[in-house]
């Protein structure tokens, strides 16, 4: 999987590492998944080798490891969600499934040499600065370790802590319960009544598997997903084919479902986008459940795009089963083998399936970051955590994040942003690389960036109902208003007036402001589908960075 092109670009980073004069900045990265991963690569080709990649689990992929409940899929199709620099010409069908995605980031770590950089088994409990560096405190087996870095990159992602309701009696249930992030696949549910709670994702994507098993599946729904088709399927023979004998047509095919996607994605109320696909997702509902008095209950009251929009005819097509109930009364409480709804009805069930999402607004969960004087970055951000591109955060020096706030993107490919903002790291890491000391991102700069952010941010569509992209206070903190090539664009570089490098050039350790007066760094030719020249204007894996 691994081209000419990326053998190259590390063999210029092991180039750049050799002509430069100081030690090269250890690195900690948070996480294995597509930031992680995405992350280590963008920084070895900066010529960043000391690098280790702090895992949790027991190997690669993040949320694509942890997550297998059943009919676990992506809601991008294939070719587009995976790295510009790593394209796969195996995909077996359009959109992938959990299990192929997973192969792919272990064949990503394996193609680009990953693995000797890997701490499995280990989770980050805080990282502190020290004066020099970041101290991280590790939890290994039960077993408490420490680890020392010039820099952190926390990459765990949006999806790490899952959100479990709070229903009175949940604790009560004798039954299986599991959330679908922690699935047990020791858990016979075949021949059993299974009860749903929640239609998001998850749950939208398990309840065609588990009507297929189980004796009857009760799905609780609060508000139903807007929803349209989603043309899943196996690509044929010839197609596969097509894609091994010609790299291009893998990068053609990237290209115009990427295309289709920003065409298609609006975020401003006044789009006339959101109409149009408000029609597609009506029609497709009306044309897919036949029932009058479901369709009802499945034809949200909220505008759309206000809340995730899920893919699939699958849902629809398992709710009109025989053995499929949906139940949208309000939920009071649990028994030990009931649930019991606001209405007086109790519906028996041998195991709940929690499809309840995430805990979102919770940037970097369970970790404690703890800056110079003692400043705590979550007490700093309270219920509102803010950054600059989602990427930095003023008075913690050479402290890094992918997936920030802000920067989930909502139509288009994640893995766009990622790599975006991992080349804006390697390009501030290459200048710790070279002059030693720290960058940090200015507090005016991050001040003026988040005031702006935060008006557009009231004009989109998110703001016209609740859903997880606000946090308890009411602010859109998941969600980038702007399209993925304005990421691209503002990421491109560090903009000299947003950020400042401190460097230890005086003697007897005294140190000096450096404001960076270095030219401005100039972008890559092609950005997010790699080799191919009419694509994205932007192309996040072939991104500069300059020496």
């Amino acid at each position: 999987m691994t081209s000419r092109r990326s053998r190259w670009r590390y063999g210029v980073g092991r180039l750049r590492a050799a002509t430069r004069r100081r030690p090269p900045p250890r690195v900690a990265i948070i996480g294995a998944g597509f930031g992680g991963l995405g992350a280590a690569v963008a920084l070895r080709r900066a010529g960043i080798e000391d690098l280790v990649i702090i895992e949790g689990d027991d190997g690669v992929g993040g949320t694509w490891r942890r997550n297998t409940y059943p009919g676990a899929a992506c809601d991008i199709q294939s070719h587009l969600y995976s790295f510009s620099f790593a394209p796969n010409t195996a995909w077996s069908r359009t959109y992938a499934r959990q299990p192929e995605i997973l192969a792919y980031l272990e064949s990503v770590a394996d193609d680009f040499d990953l693995r000797r950089h890997l701490m499995l088994g280990t989770r980050v409990r805080s990282v502190r600065w020290n004066g020099g560096g970041w101290e991280c405190r590790l939890d290994r087996a039960g077993h408490t370790a420490s680890l020392t870095a010039d820099v952190v990159v926390c990459a765990v992602g949006l999806f790490g802590a899952p959100k479990l309701p709070d229903i009175p009696g949940l604790s009560d249930f004798t039954g299986t319960l599991m959330h679908t992030a922690r699935w047990d696949h020791h858990a016979g549910l075949a021949g059993k009544n299974v009860a749903v709670i929640g239609t998001g994702a998850s749950g939208v994507q398990a309840v065609p598997e588990l009507a297929k098993v189980a004796d009857r599946v009760s799905v609780f729904q609060r508000t139903p997903p807007w929803m349209v088709p989603k043309d899943d399927r196996p690509y044929s023979a010839g197609e596969l084919a097509r894609f091994r004998r010609n790299p291009l047509a893998v990068r053609r095919t990237r290209w115009q479902i990427w295309k289709f996607q920003h065409d298609n994605t609006a975020t401003f109320a006044d789009d006339p986008v959101v109409t149009a696909r408000t029609q597609v997702a009506t029609s497709f509902l009306e044309r897919t459940v036949a029932d009058e008095r479901l369709r009802r209950a499945l034809t949200p009251d909220y505008p759309f795009r206000c809340k995730r929009v899920l893919l699939g005819d699958e849902f629809y097509r398992a709710l009109q089963r025989d053995n499929v109930e949906l139940v949208t009364d309000p939920i009071e409480r649990v028994d030990e083998s009931a649930v019991l709804t606001k209405a007086g009805r109790r519906v028996d069930v041998d195991a709940i399936v929690l499809a309840t999402g995430f805990e979102t607004s919770r940037y970097l969960s369970g970790i404690d970051v703890i800056g110079p004087g003692g400043r705590r970055l979550h007490e700093r951000w309270g219920d509102d955590p803010t950054a600059y591109l989602g990427v930095a955060v003023s008075g913690f020096p050479n402290f890094f994040m992918l997936y920030g706030p802000n920067t989930n993107q909502g139509g288009n490919s994640i893995v766009y942003i990622l790599e975006a903002g991992a080349r804006l790291i390697a390009s501030a890491v290459g200048r710790v690389a070279r002059r030693g000391g720290y960058v940090d991102v200015r507090p005016e700069a991050e001040k003026r960036y988040n005031e702006r952010l935060s008006a557009d941010l009231e004009r989109t569509i998110w703001t016209q109902c609740d859903s997880y992209f606000r946090s308890p206070t009411g602010r859109i903190v998941t969600q980038w208003p702007y399209t993925e090539l304005e990421y691209a664009r503002r990421t491109w570089r560090l903009r000299r007036r947003d950020w400042s490098h401190r460097t230890d050039k005086r003697p007897a350790g005294l140190a000096q402001t450096e404001v960076d007066h270095a030219p401005d760094q100039v972008a890559g030719a092609q950005v997010g589908v790699g080799g191919i020249d009419v694509v994205e204007p932007v192309a996040l894996g072939d991104h500069l960075v300059e020496e």
